[in-house]
Formats: structure tokens, C-alpha cells, sequence
């Protein structure tokens, strides 16, 4: 039974991992809005600016780095869908997919410029 469980698994998280790859641009563009709002805004200076774009990085949980113009900030982002591809493939693709997940994987970089340079 759990084999036919696992077997189901796979095609689950292929539908899901197109829905999660459909979604991403929309998540980036959460950012560039985000970002767009705050060169709007002419009454921050450089440094209100850069405390907001820690405040948002810190809130969704990206550690941060800090250049003298760049905030930039990386997380790791599990991939749920990838996970029960890889159940389905009876445990040894979970176990891969969690080695890739903790040793291979370059996290996701979200950088922005204080100065305004493209």
C-alpha cells in the first residue's frame, strides 16, 4: 500500500512543482515592487531606504549581507513539490534531494542597490 502511495507521490509533485515554477515570477515581482515603492518615496533618505529593505528581508526570512551600497539577502528555499518527486522515488530520492538541498543548492539572492545602478 505504501508503495502505491509513494508511486502516487511523484506525478502529485510534478503538478505542483509547474504551479511552484508558474508562481516564482510573481514572488520576484514582490521584491521589485517593493523596491520600485521606495525610490517613489522622496522623503527617505539612503539610509531609511536601506533599513526597509532589511526590514523586508529580515521579515521574510533571508539572512543578510551588507556591501556599502548592496543589501542583499540569500535564503534557501525547500521545494515541497521536489520533495514528494523524490518520495515517490522510494526514499532514496528523498534522501538525495535533502543531501542537494543542504550541501549543492545556492540559496535564492535577492540584492538591492541603495545608489540606484542598474
Amino acid at each position: 500500500m505504501t508503495q502505491v502511495i509513494m508511486l502516487l507521490l511523484f506525478p502529485i509533485g510534478l503538478y505542483f512543482y509547474i504551479q511552484e515554477r508558474k508562481a516564482r515570477p510573481m514572488y520576484e515581482k514582490t521584491f521589485t515592487d517593493f523596491e520600485s515603492k521606495l525610490r517613489a518615496d522622496t522623503q527617505l533618505t539612503k539610509e531609511g531606504r536601506k533599513e526597509q529593505y532589511k526590514v523586508m528581508l529580515l521579515k521574510n526570512e533571508y539572512k543578510l549581507k551588507e556591501d556599502h551600497s548592496l543589501v542583499i539577502g540569500e535564503k534557501k528555499i525547500f521545494s515541497m513539490s521536489l520533495f514528494a518527486m523524490s518520495l515517490g522515488l522510494f526514499y532514496v530520492g528523498a534522501v538525495i534531494y535533502l543531501l542537494y538541498f543542504y550541501y549543492i543548492q545556492s540559496p535564492h539572492r535577492i540584492v538591492f542597490d541603495i545608489q540606484g545602478r542598474k
